[in-house]
């Protein structure tokens, strides 16, 4: 059904754009503003549907000497569009063809159905108010909504052609999810201008991808305007004449679902208007209460949440200042990655599902190398461009598996403001990163046991691993330093385009970003492990693994490094480094195999020099 309603609104799109046949007493000729939108959208539309889009958008202009000049009123009277603008009067006749409105009647088969007729009607005849009950099991227009209606109507809804129905909170449920599918009159492939681009709705956030307490706050007042626009462009599909929906935002409050899942706003009409500007809403109906759905919620376990406690940030969310925000990644000649977040969650047992500590200690270091965020189009005349200044770990869940990054708006007049942004909305999957591992034990025998991942009931972070026990040479810790070795044996470009073999250790320097990779590799590996954690302390026990290159100019091929094991400062130690972090051991160790290395000292690639546990 959905196809064919699609098939029915395409039409044929004019080669040439004409200006508006007009009849006008001060000779103004009226014109389409054809940078906003195209006949192709407004064919689709009622004669009222039209002229409440103007009034709302401002569609129609003349000229006065260069300069466009919009008309402040549009009315239909004749089937002619009658525009105003002070005291100049314009009138004129559609040179496109516009659809018929729409009536609710009860058929021969005794079924509500939606038929295509002129009749005038009354608004307040679509006003009914339902209970959160029935609101929250439905949540939307969809099956359970409709057999709703059918419920309370005591008959059956024809949904041939997928129409929507003459109740006002049908309406609202259907626009949304118009909005968040992409289809019908919120359609943004057909909702163009002449260069195809979908400028009514460019600023107007899909209701999941923002909050209801966002939603509402001064910063987001044209999320309401936009809504107030298209939910009278709806309404007009039926023959009422709404020029425009007052709505009580002041008191308007956010309600949430019982599945905690999403999030509602619960309005009033304080008003709504014809199109002379009187009032068409009964006193009564200004008490009836209406909801908009489908709202982000970040206090809930489920997907995107982050517990129970909600968010706690002093910063707005950056994907609520745009929307839907991808964190864009080039490894450019670090790692193999042309990808996002995407790149970094694997398989739940693979050592290759990054955890925040390794991913702190590769973002903090190539941050302004690999990120990229693009400007979308609603932002491009105001934005410069954006930088990922800072990331922190966060408290979100009490089990270590969300960052966040800072994001820096640079300004075009000079000015910034900066946002956060949960790694968990780095893309729009929700993923969250890997929980640490609580038992010592290789990757083919870990089950989900073994891991510290967040769930309902969850308790508190036992005791961790010892350093003692993790750092045993020919341990599992030395089969993982092999692999994030392996690492930097898979590419030559790391060694001026040849194998490590004939590249001299000497080159490398502390700074180098082989060693800044390999550092990354081993905290993510060996960090995956909850090492000297304290119970009931998830921000204790060792935060980072630094590695310094030691001068031994005896050694020839290989090259002697210190791992320093840092500890978390205390259980605010969000920072990726803090001046009160402790060192709760180091090891010392070889790399070897560079160019002269003899391979009868050590086969391996690691050989351990000491080992140094302090006792803190």
């Amino acid at each position: 059904m959905r196809r064919k309603l699609q098939l029915f609104i395409v039409g044929i799109i004019p080669s040439v754009i004409t200006p508006v046949i007009t009849i006008s007493c001060t000779n103004k000729t009226a014109y389409l503003d054809i940078d906003k939108i195209s006949r192709k959208y407004l064919k689709n539309l009622t004669p009222n549907q039209i002229v409440s889009l103007h009034n709302n958008e401002k569609l129609f202009y003349y000229f006065e000497g260069q300069k466009k000049v919009y008309f402040d009123n549009a009315i239909i009277k004749n089937n002619k569009i009658h525009l105003s603008k002070n005291n100049l009067q314009s009138e004129f006749v559609f040179d496109f063809h516009t659809q018929q409105y729409w009536k609710q009647i009860v058929n021969q088969l005794d079924n509500i159905k939606i038929i295509e007729n002129d009749d005038l009607l009354n608004v307040n005849e679509m006003m009914t108010e339902y209970s959160f009950d029935d609101i929250d099991n439905a949540n939307g227009f969809n099956d359970e909504w409709v057999s709703l209606l059918s419920s309370i109507k005591n008959k059956d809804f024809d949904r041939v052609n997928d129409p929507y129905f003459f109740d006002m909170q049908t309406i609202i449920f259907r626009m949304i999810q118009d909005a968040n599918t992409n289809y019908f009159f919120m359609n943004q492939r057909r909702m163009v201008n002449k260069n195809n681009e979908a400028i009514l709705l460019r600023d107007f956030f899909k209701t999941f991808y923002i909050q209801a307490t966002t939603w509402l706050d001064n910063a987001h007042l044209k999320q309401r305007e936009i809504f107030e626009t298209f939910l009278t462009l709806y309404l007009n599909k039926f023959n009422i004449n709404v020029s425009k929906v007052v709505i009580d935002w002041d008191n308007a409050k956010v309600v949430q679902s019982y599945s905690q899942s999403s999030e509602y706003i619960k309005f009033q009409f304080k008003d709504i208007l014809d199109f002379e500007n009187k009032s068409i809403l009964n006193p009564q109906n200004r008490k009836l209460s209406f909801y908009i759905n489908g709202f982000r919620t970040y206090q809930t376990d489920q997907k995107f949440g982050i517990g129970q406690e909600g968010l706690q940030e002093e910063l707005p969310l950056f994907n609520e200042y745009i929307e839907n925000p991808l964190l864009e990644i080039d490894g450019k000649k670090y790692l193999n990655v042309v990808d996002n977040i995407n790149y970094f969650i694997k398989g739940a047992k693979s050592f290759e599902y990054w955890n925040t500590r390794g991913l702190m200690y590769l973002f903090q270091t190539f941050k302004d190398e690999i990120f990229h965020i693009q400007i979308p189009e609603n932002k491009k005349d105001e934005d410069a461009y954006y930088q990922v200044i800072d990331f922190k770990y966060t408290d979100y869940l009490k089990t270590d598996q969300i960052l966040k990054a800072v994001v820096r708006v640079y300004k075009k007049n000079n000015t910034y403001q900066d946002y956060v942004w949960l790694s968990s909305n780095f893309d729009d999957h929700g993923h969250r990163l890997k929980g640490r591992i609580l038992t010592y034990k290789n990757e083919n025998d870990l089950t989900s046991n073994d891991f510290y991942n967040y769930k309902p009931d969850l308790g508190p972070i036992p005791n961790g691993i010892s350093l003692q026990e993790f750092l045993i040479p020919n341990s599992i810790a030395f089969d993982l330093l092999e692999k994030a070795g392996n690492h930097l044996e898979s590419s030559f470009e790391y060694w001026n385009n040849d194998i490590r073999s004939n590249f001299e250790s000497s080159y490398l320097k502390n700074d180098s970003y082989q060693i800044k990779l390999l550092t990354a590799f081993i905290n993510n590996y060996w960090l995956s492990y909850a090492l000297e954690t304290k119970e009931n302390q998830i921000r204790s026990g060792i935060k980072r693994i630094d590695i310094e290159i030691l001068n031994d100019t005896n050694q020839i091929g290989r090259l002697h490094l210190k791992l320093d094991f840092m500890c978390y400062a205390n259980e605010n130690d969000f920072d990726f480094k803090n001046k009160d972090e402790t060192k709760k051991a180091s090891l010392y160790l070889y790399w070897n195999g560079f160019k002269g290395y003899d391979t009868s000292i050590d086969k391996k690639m690691f050989s351990i020099d000491k080992i140094e546990i302090k006792d803190i």
